[in-house]
């Protein structure tokens, strides 16, 4: 589900596996050289779900892994951060949520040396479900969290540092915007406090998975559409400038589905 190359020419690449591990779904991270063979592989897990979403080589040549676990935490599902070595030793692991379903899609090493994390959280905030942010220092203890969204379904499947300090996530809400699930982007600064938030999308169901800070420092996302478009999904994408206002959209695909 995730793949990020490496500094020395490789890859790293995450997900989940039912072949190997402790249980019956463990997370997989699996290190490859440059042509694509394998160096080593580990799992993560125990004896329930366990899957990771998200991957990053860390500034001491060790790796943090995200997902969600049903093995560890307080209950239903966590959010599951795992700092691993180069080899691929886990060095420790936490949880993160509640009693309910909570899960970190995207992780991302902070330039304190900390982590960020984004998902969703069903223990906590307003609704059925909201946007979850996890700050964490560089050994993977909660230094805030917050959560963002209404009284209905909301999530972030990606989050970014940006160049002020602060964050900006992105996601789907169906608490705000035109009908139906729209694409949420949300702009967090440096404490964790919300400064803007928008929707893009129409009446039909918008999402947006991908999420990238641009040189102009303004943001670009990708996700989907079903409002927009030629047919049933299309590639949906959005340039918005520094306050989160678009600036252009198109849409890509045929009269079937497409998805990015």
């Amino acid at each position: 589900l995730s793949v990020q190359q490496t500094t020395d020419g490789g890859y790293i690449i995450a997900g989940r596996t039912e072949s190997f591990g402790a249980g019956n779904n463990d997370a997989y991270v699996v290190k490859i050289d440059g042509e694509g063979n394998e160096e080593w592989y580990r799992t993560f897990g125990g004896e329930a779900y366990d899957a990771v979403y998200s991957v990053q080589q860390t500034t001491d040549g060790g790796y943090i892994i995200a997902g969600r676990t049903e093995s560890f935490g307080a209950g239903g599902w966590d959010a599951y951060l795992v700092k691993i070595d180069g080899e691929g030793n886990e060095e420790w692991s936490r949880t993160f949520g509640g009693e309910e379903r909570d899960a970190a899609w995207t992780v991302q090493q902070t330039t304190d040396g900390g982590y960020i994390i984004t998902g969703f959280t069903m223990s906590f905030g307003a609704g059925s479900s909201d946007v979850y942010l996890v700050k964490t220092d560089e050994e993977g203890n909660e230094e805030w969290s917050r959560t963002f969204g209404g009284e209905a379904y909301d999530t972030a499947y990606a989050g970014q540092q940006t160049a002020d300090g602060g964050y900006i996530l992105a996601g789907v809400t169906t608490s705000f915007g035109a009908g139906g699930y729209d694409t949420y982007l949300v702009k967090i600064d440096e404490e964790g406090n919300e400064e803007w938030y928008r929707t893009f999308g129409g009446e039909a169901n918008d999402i947006v998975y991908s999420v990238q800070q641009t040189t102009d420092g303004g943001y670009v996302i990708a996700g989907d559409t079903e409002s927009f478009g030629a047919g049933g999904w299309d590639i949906y994408l959005v340039k918005t400038d520094g306050e989160g206002n678009e600036e252009w959209y198109r849409t890509f695909g045929g009269e079937a589905n497409d998805i990015v």
